[in-house]
């Protein structure tokens, strides 16, 4: 923990770099029809230059479990490729709540999902960027 110049813990720190974040907040409804990681679809893209820091939640509203994929260098328009930073599994009316950082796309897809029957969720993040 940094302290100020005084010795006490406060808002005057001499011994940390500033840090400034723009917060956003994003809640969205989506639906699936992919079954493979192949077919995923993307609900949450930005720019691979920027490091982000988010916090939310995916709920599964559907008939089927979502598989979450938290991805780095993944293309943006269609999901494929990338680096999985972080996966889990969101059972049939089951939520998963996140604090995550160094990705860029949120991909999913579900297992026995198809068009005529997708699987369906919510997702509600609130990524930080650094100014710079």
């Amino acid at each position: 923990m940094c302290q100020n110049f005084n010795g006490n813990s406060g808002s005057g720190f001499s011994c940390c770099d500033p840090k400034n974040f723009v917060q956003d907040k994003i809640c969205n409804e989506f639906t699936v029809a992919g079954d493979t990681v192949a077919t995923a679809e993307v609900i949450f893209a930005t720019n691979s230059n920027d490091v982000i820091y988010a916090s939310g939640y995916i709920k599964n509203t559907g008939n089927f479990p979502i598989t979450v994929q938290f991805v780095k260098g993944a293309d943006p328009i269609d999901g494929t490729g990338g680096t999985v930073i972080r996966q889990s599994v969101v059972p049939i009316e089951g939520t998963f709540n996140f604090t995550i950082s160094r990705f860029d796309t949120i991909r999913v897809f579900a297992t026995g999902a198809t068009a005529t029957l997708p699987a369906a969720g919510e997702i509600c993040i609130s990524p930080r960027y650094r100014i710079q």
